[in-house]
């Protein structure tokens, strides 16, 4: 059974990182980045249980949402699943 607990999420926002708690609502947040992204510059409140910050979100902003399985090791570290090909042009 896959919680919360088992699971961080990272917000990048125009190369800058922040974690969020585990109480905050993704889908919610998607969606308040998504029409910051298509309105006037507007904050976006974000929250990792210890502060908060609140991003200037504009429709030039670059946003990665990444949510990793805690304990899974990094696809990274893992071998490739098949060699890449050489081609002789």
């Amino acid at each position: 059974m896959n919680t919360e607990a088992d699971s961080i999420t990272h917000v990048a926002i125009d190369g800058r990182r922040f974690r969020l708690n585990g109480e905050r609502d993704l889908v919610d947040l998607m969606s308040q980045i998504e029409a910051a992204a298509r309105s006037e510059p507007t904050f976006v409140h974000l929250s990792d249980g210890d502060e908060l910050v609140s991003v200037l979100v504009s429709s030039r902003s670059r946003i990665v949402i990444t949510v990793e399985r805690a304990g899974i090791a990094a696809i990274a570290d893992e071998p490739p699943i098949a060699p890449f090909l050489d081609w002789d042009y």
